[in-house]
């Protein structure tokens, strides 16, 4: 287990787990968190230089296979992401966790990045060159089209926004990092326990892969949406503090017991019985005026559209529209709850809950932790989101599709693509050996964590993590949605109209989302 204290905001954001390989004793949602828990509760040597002969022998092998590359004392060119990004909430990008510091400074996590940085450039003789680049989502896609069409080479690879690099993707502007003759020497194992395989799958087509994400890729985990919980009103509302907790560790945290919850958590505590902003709530949540945040619940209950072929094509199944009825109808109760306080914001709805004013707050992510308000809080929780019902197998975790990832331009080959396969590969290997730790188990769960069973609900969180394929390629598109809004709508106008409308719904959307969706499949190549 490494041993240096953790830096605070470091430390925090590393709050996203980092969810890995396939020795997971839980079942997940698509095996992007197993290793996370796994490798952590394993525990891991320190890989600090001269803390012992162990740490440095271990190192030594985990690094073994990278070791002969040379890369001739190139530089490669990195464009991070350093947007705070209003649409994910206003949480801090990850350039720190992957440009890390100029020199040590005694802050366990920023050293961590800083010496994976260091070993990376000494081993492989190779310049790291980090260009911050303050976009918003929306706009990396204009960017990096204007780059690639001009023929610009000054960027070798790009941590960046889903959303934004899923749209380059499509359009044609990014290297397909599965197909080998992109590269000169290739240095990538997605399947090395580094990458959370699953996760990129899912946002791909067949066997390309586009984007990148794994424990080297940390936003992936700080994106995780969580549901934050207020211990102490759980204590007067369900009996104990830890009612929800319990729950969850028996499988039976389902979305019926969240809205019978929410209901009872309602306190009229001004006595003017008329639900009004000095009252007591069970959740706080930005759905004033519109149905789009109870998307967090919804992709946590295993509702689905889009299913896949033998070839890894995707296709709508109708036979998931009795599965996303039932979600429906539960969402319409908790809409209606006399317990659900709506807000305009996020902001405003944490604030809420950090007054000690809503039992849970919705729409938070993991690394909104890294938020003084939130650490500070006496009686925090966190917990994952509800199943549908205890039928489902697992509880899922969401991640936000303004998570940064990882991707090359279509400019970057040969040579240059190999020095990133390198760079990212040796990278990956080390944050997955050694960072890991000092992530999730020390900072995350022993330093941010204020008891012993929250440390055990990030477990499950992490575990939970997936990427479903319409989520990717649905909500953040808007109007240019490639599934015609099948995949929410039907459930977001239900709780509008607070009826189940689903199977007409459905319906209605069902011939335009078939033809997006081969549109969809087109783009990629298909």
């Amino acid at each position: 287990m490494m041993k240096r204290l953790l830096s605070t905001l470091l430390a925090l954001a590393l709050l996203a787990y980092l969810p890995a390989c396939s020795n997971s004793p839980s079942d997940t949602g698509d095996g992007a968190g197993q290793n996370a828990v796994g490798d952590a509760a394993g525990g891991q040597t320190d890989p600090s230089a001269g803390d012992n002969a162990e740490a440095a022998e271990t190192e030594e092998d985990v690094l073994a296979p990278y070791r002969s590359i040379s890369l001739g004392g190139r530089t490669v060119h990195i464009s991070v992401s350093s947007n705070v990004s209003e649409n994910g909430g206003g949480m801090p990008s990850s350039y720190p966790y992957i440009a890390g510091p100029d020199e040590l400074t005694g802050e366990s996590v920023q050293d961590n990045v800083f010496e994976r940085n260091h070993t990376v450039e000494e081993m492989l003789s190779v310049k790291l060159d980090y260009q911050p680049l303050d976009l918003n989502y929306d706009q990396v896609q204009p960017y990096v089209a204007n780059l690639v069409t001009s023929g610009d080479t000054s960027v070798d690879f790009y941590v960046n926004d889903q959303l934004g690099l899923l749209n380059c993707a499509m359009n044609g502007y990014l290297l397909d990092l599965a197909d080998k003759a992109n590269f000169a020497d290739y240095w990538f194992d997605f399947d090395s326990g580094a990458y959370y395989a699953d996760y990129m799958k899912n946002l791909s087509l067949g066997s390309q892969r586009f984007l990148m994400t794994g424990d080297y890729f940390i936003d992936t985990l700080r994106a995780a949406h969580v549901l934050y919980l207020n211990k102490n009103i759980c204590a007067e509302v369900a009996g104990s503090p830890d009612a929800v907790y319990d729950m969850v560790l028996e499988g039976s945290w389902t979305l019926d017991k969240f809205n019978d919850l929410v209901d009872s958590a309602y306190s009229d505590v001004n006595g003017n019985s008329t639900a009004d902003d000095e009252d007591r709530y069970g959740l706080s949540g930005h759905s004033k005026g519109w149905s789009a945040p109870y998307y967090t619940f919804y992709y946590s209950t295993d509702s689905h559209v889009v299913d896949f072929d033998e070839a890894g094509m995707p296709y709508i199944n109708e036979a998931n529209v009795d599965r996303m009825s039932m979600v429906s109808e539960k969402l319409i109760r908790l809409d209606n709850s006399q317990g659900m306080y709506k807000t305009s914001s996020v902001a405003e709805s944490l604030k809420k809950f950090v007054d000690g004013q809503s039992m849970f707050t919705m729409f938070q992510k993991v690394g909104d932790i890294e938020q003084g308000s939130i650490r500070e809080f006496d009686g925090m929780g966190v917990v994952p989101y509800p199943k549908l019902d205890e039928t489902q197998t697992a509880y899922r975790t969401l991640v936000h599709d303004t998570a940064e990832l990882g991707a090359v331009p279509v400019t970057t080959v040969g040579e240059a693509a190999s020095a990133v396969s390198a760079v990212v590969q040796v990278m990956a290997t080390h944050a997955h050996a050694y960072l890991l730790n000092d992530y999730y188990e020390v900072a995350l769960k022993n330093k941010y964590a204020q008891d012993r069973t929250s440390a055990r609900m990030l477990d499950m969180v992490v575990a939970g993590i997936s990427a479903p394929f319409e989520f990717a390629y649905e909500l953040g598109f808007g109007d240019a949605s490639y599934l015609a809004g099948i995949s929410w709508n039907p459930v977001g106008e239900s709780i509008t109209q607070g009826s189940d409308v689903t199977a007409s719904s459905f319906q209605k959307y069902l011939k335009p989302a078939n033809k997006k969706l081969a549109k969809l499949i087109a783009a990629y190549g298909g």
